[in-house]
């Protein structure tokens, strides 16, 4: 008789150990699939992100600044080989290829510039900034329907 009433006992305890590792299992899952959905979540946000076409404003400011960085390397070049042919038959470098870098340095201020004033222009509405005006739009959206 004593010795059925432990093997009860130790049935409840082998519930008892498997109840608790289905609840810890319960709570770990719940966490993973957190973990998986942020994660599913994340890469819509990638994806989504990578979709976006660039637009032609964009890709005219890239290749403005990329081709005058070009220039002003090949400026650079250009004028030591300058002073490195001047030194060899001993006379005055000569200076000309950096007026180049004055033409290219004025024009990505004007172009940068002038990309500023355009975006300025698109995020504005009345004179005031996008943002604010899209959650005063929200706002009396939200006060028409409460």
């Amino acid at each position: 008789m004593k010795l059925l009433k432990n093997k009860k006992e130790s049935l409840s305890l082998r519930e008892l150990k498997s109840d608790i590792k289905f609840r810890r299992w319960q709570r770990e899952k719940a966490i993973l699939e957190k973990e998986q959905e942020i994660e599913e979540e994340k890469y819509a946000l990638k994806k989504r992100s990578w979709d976006r076409k660039l637009p032609f404003s964009k890709i005219l400011m890239i290749f403005l600044f990329i081709n005058f960085t070009i220039l002003e390397f090949f400026t650079a070049w250009v004028t030591i080989q300058s002073f490195s042919l001047a030194y060899a038959i001993v006379t005055m470098p000569d200076f000309t290829p950096l007026i180049t870098l004055l033409g290219a340095i004025i024009g990505e201020t004007i172009s940068y510039a002038i990309y500023s004033a355009k975006s300025q222009a698109e995020n504005t509405s009345g004179g005031l900034i996008y943002e604010s005006a899209m959650l005063d739009l929200q706002n009396n959206g939200n006060n028409a329907v409460g």
